[in-house]
């Protein structure tokens, strides 16, 4: 890929890098679990209870979102913990301003 200009030189690394964030964040799944950490940590059964999804599907989109760094996984016992990996998603946020935005 290479540099963009449009009235500004973007990066390509940037542009990858944003562009597998949003790859991430475009599935509807992935982003309603996202939405519903925002209130906090949250064991896997509650993600997929309360989402409606079913257990497989719930524990391979929190594999995609640990992938990318967008969520952080605690044990306790044999349950698994999620929480918004909230640095990661600040540094992202800026990326996307920088990128979309400009500034």
């Amino acid at each position: 890929m290479e540099n963009l200009q449009v009235g500004c030189k973007i990066e390509t690394k940037k542009l990858i890098e944003l562009m597998e964030y949003l790859k991430v964040i475009s599935d509807e799944n992935r982003l309603r679990i996202l939405c519903f950490l925002k209130h906090g940590e949250r064991c896997v059964c509650e993600i997929h209870e309360t989402l409606n999804l079913p257990q497989n599907l719930t524990s391979h989109h929190l594999k995609i979102l640990r992938e990318a760094e967008l969520v952080i996984a605690r044990r306790e016992g044999k349950w698994i913990h999620y929480r918004l990996n909230d640095e990661k998603i600040r540094c992202l946020t800026k990326l996307y301003k920088e990128v979309i935005l400009g500034g």
